[in-house]
Order: structure tokens, then sequence, then C-alpha cells
């Protein structure tokens, strides 16, 4: 698998041709939802130069939650990198479009109790959500149904909260199961925790990490979007052929001082990128089917109105259009 998406991310050698950087850099804002492994290809662009290579000079805000969709629409910010929230927007009809995805695979997986080895013994158990309704409960639900456990029948579904919220219910035996990405779910295994189940097997399309543009983005200034992506798979690409470099920076990030771990989140992560499949219409109708599914919303959408990866497309050499 790794040997595969590294074959992948070579031909951007082949394809990804620089536009000539300009000679006066142009300030944009780019909002991140949290630090996480998803969002460390843009931090590996902005270090080693790429954006300002493609006259781009990237200032990075920490936004949580829906206060980073508002910035997004409101103008003041440029770009946006919450893959899901773009995608959820954009079903519910807001002028926003999806440009680019890091991962076009999931990140999370189904994290146990010691003493439980299999999805079928969560019966009777208490499982661990962040919210009603979103990605992680509707990911959990799909899981549990898949191997015969009925949600909040056979099993309780109750809302825990953030990330850490959900690793420390777990640890204080609050609860039997929960979803958790790099790298709680591997800090976890290492105390003993059960890997029962990754989601990947379960749903592939569900994005994390991306960039999110305004349709007005789009239209009036299609060569600032086109940069930004090209300076992003660029970021992406050094990711995916530079391991140690990118496990030092994987340390940094977040704070994993043991090196040893942050090689074991660069190898799944890599692993779990997707590479390029995103591109394909089946993969879109995927991600909005299970979008809509947790909005509630029974229309047809069309691919159009969330994503655009034309950029993607002309950042790669290639001439398909959406």
């Amino acid at each position: 698998m790794k040997k595969a998406v590294i074959g992948i991310f070579i031909l951007f050698s082949l394809f990804l041709v620089s536009s000539p950087a300009l000679s006066q850099l142009k300030k944009i804002r780019f909002s991140t939802t949290s630090i996480a492994v998803t969002e460390l290809q843009f931090r590996i662009a902005h270090l080693k130069g790429f954006y300002r290579e493609e006259g781009l000079d990237l200032e990075t805000l920490l936004i949580r939650g829906s206060v980073g969709m508002q910035a997004l629409i409101g103008g003041s910010v440029d770009y946006a990198s919450a893959a899901g929230s773009i995608i959820a927007a954009a079903v519910r009809g807001a002028p926003v479009r999806l440009v680019l995805i890091v991962n076009s695979k999931p990140q999370f997986d189904l994290v146990g109790q010691s003493e439980i080895k299999s999805v079928q013994q969560l019966k009777g158990k208490v499982v661990g959500i962040s919210s009603r309704g979103g990605a992680v409960d509707l990911l959990t639900q799909l899981i549990l149904t898949h191997h015969g456990v009925t949600p909040n029948k056979d099993a309780t579904l109750i809302v825990i909260g953030t990330p850490e919220e959900l690793a420390t219910a777990l640890r204080t035996g609050r609860i039997a199961a929960c979803l958790l990405s790099p790298p709680r779910q591997l800090i976890l295994y290492r105390e003993g925790y059960t890997k029962l189940a990754y989601s990947g097997d379960y749903l592939t399309s569900y994005p994390s990490g991306g960039i999110g543009a305004t349709e007005e983005k789009i239209r009036t200034n299609p060569s600032e979007v086109l940069a930004f992506v090209r300076a992003s798979l660029k970021g992406l690409q050094y990711y995916t052929q530079n391991r140690s470099d990118s496990v030092d920076n994987i340390s940094k990030y977040l704070g994993i001082k043991d090196l040893s771990l942050a090689g074991e989140v660069y190898d799944l992560h890599l692993s779990r990128l997707g590479g390029f499949g995103y591109l394909d219409e089946a993969w879109m109708r995927g991600a909005i089917d299970f979008t809509k599914k947790s909005l509630g919303v029974t229309k047809e959408i069309p691919p159009s109105q969330v994503f655009d990866f034309s950029f993607v497309e002309k950042a790669l050499g290639r001439t398909k259009n959406y």
C-alpha cells in the first residue's frame, strides 16, 4: 500500500509544474480546525517555501468548529481545510466548493477496552461518540450494524465530546469503545487497548483534510486557487516521499516526543491517504450520500454543487472537467 501511494505521488514530478513566483507575494489566510496529521502537508508546504514559490504569503489560523466555515463564507479567510464541514455546507446550499482533498479514506479506528476482542462483544456495552448525527456517530453506527449490533438497542451510544475526552472516557472505563484517529488510537494500542475495526473497511468515501473555497473566489481569482492547490500538492508530494523529515515534522507538530510513535503515525497515515480516488464521480457521490444522511437531506445533490477538482486536474496536467 505504501509503495502504491508513493508511486501515485511520484507522478507529481512529471506533471506538477510551478508557475513563476510573483515579484510581490500575495497574502492569503487559511483556516484549519485542529492540529492534526491531516493538516501536516500544508505545514510542510509552508516550511519548504512551496507557497512562496507560487507567489503566496500564507497565514494559517486555527479556527475551531462552525466559526471557521462562517469565516470562509464571510470572507475573513480565503480558504478552509475542514473537508467534512465544507461538504456539509455545500450540501445545505452554501456557496462553497471543496477543491482539494488530502485524505480520501477515513482515519478512524474503533478502539475497545482490552478485554473486548470483537465488535460483537459490544452488545450490552456503552460506546462513546462526539455528537449526535455527526460523522463519528454515523460511522460508529455503520460498523456496529455491520456486525449485528443494533445501535441504541444492543449497545448504548452516548455523547462524550472531543477526541481527547473520548480517550479519557475509554481509559477511565466510562465507555467500552469509541472511534479515534492518529495518534490517539496508536497510543492506546501501546497501553493494551484493542483495535476492533478500521472505519475505512466500511466506508471509503470519507474525506479529511483539504481545501475549501467560495464560489466567488473560484470565479474571480482562479489563478490564486490554482497556485494554492499546486503548492499544497507539492507539500503532499514531499510528505509521501521523505519519511525521515516528515516523521520529524509529525513529532514537532503533534508534540510526539517518541520518534518511533511518530513513525507509526506516519506509516499509518500514508497507508490511508487514498491517492486521487476522490476524483472519481462514484467517490464524490458516496461522500455526498453519507453527508446527506448525517444532515437528514433527501433531495438529489449533484457533485458539481459540492466539488470542483478542476484545479487538481490542471496541477496534474490533466484535462478532465467537472
